[in-house]
């Protein structure tokens, strides 16, 4: 599979590879969870590939521009391949900032939804249907701690302190004191 590509027929992977393409063998996560809140190069393409498009139902965006999500949020849960997986921004917005979007995901790379209104989806890999011979089931984690969710999280997006005009006039402001002292301490008479 060529990312961004599509499937490539095997004889034309060898035609490929015959003339020198490059190919970049996908390896197994690790069993053990990763430290920090970003995936490993090796993480993200893995998870990349099990996925393939975004994992919310019906969005079809491909994995190369999608975000990496934590299902359960991060430092709780783990950088890991059972607890990431591909969402596009909008759905990574939604599922963040939106109250009654709860997702749970499996060790074998399904997520399966609770929508607000109570229905729930599964989703599958993308790999599944691409690749059926391949078995994505990575190492189950502990259970994670329990969610301090109130319930009450609504839309809450990070707000400004300033307005962004206010911010600007600040950046302009700074910039020209700056100058402002530069000038002055250039144009001092030389010491007699």
């Amino acid at each position: 599979m060529i990312v961004g590509g599509g499937i490539v027929p095997a004889p034309w992977v060898a035609q490929l590879i015959a003339s020198g393409a490059k190919v970049k063998e996908l390896r197994e996560p690790s069993v053990a969870a990763e430290i920090g809140y970003r995936p490993s190069a090796g993480l993200a393409a893995f998870v990349r590939m099990r996925d393939l498009t975004c994992r919310f139902p019906g969005c079809d965006r491909p994995a190369e521009f999608c975000d990496i999500d934590h299902t359960e949020p991060f430092p709780g849960g783990a950088t890991h391949a059972s607890n990431t997986k591909c969402l596009c921004r909008i759905h990574h917005l939604v599922k963040t900032f939106w109250a009654g979007f709860v997702d749970r995901q499996l060790p074998d790379g399904r997520v399966v939804w609770t929508m607000p209104s109570g229905r729930t989806h599964i989703t599958v890999p993308g790999s599944r249907w691409v690749f059926p011979q391949w078995d994505t089931t990575t190492s189950a984690l502990p259970p994670p701690p329990p969610r301090s969710d109130s319930g009450q999280r609504g839309v809450m997006m990070p707000r400004r302190r300033l307005t962004r005009a206010a911010q600007r006039a600040r950046q302009i402001n700074n910039e020209r004191a700056r100058n402002q002292a530069y000038l002055s301490e250039r144009n001092k008479p030389p010491p007699s």
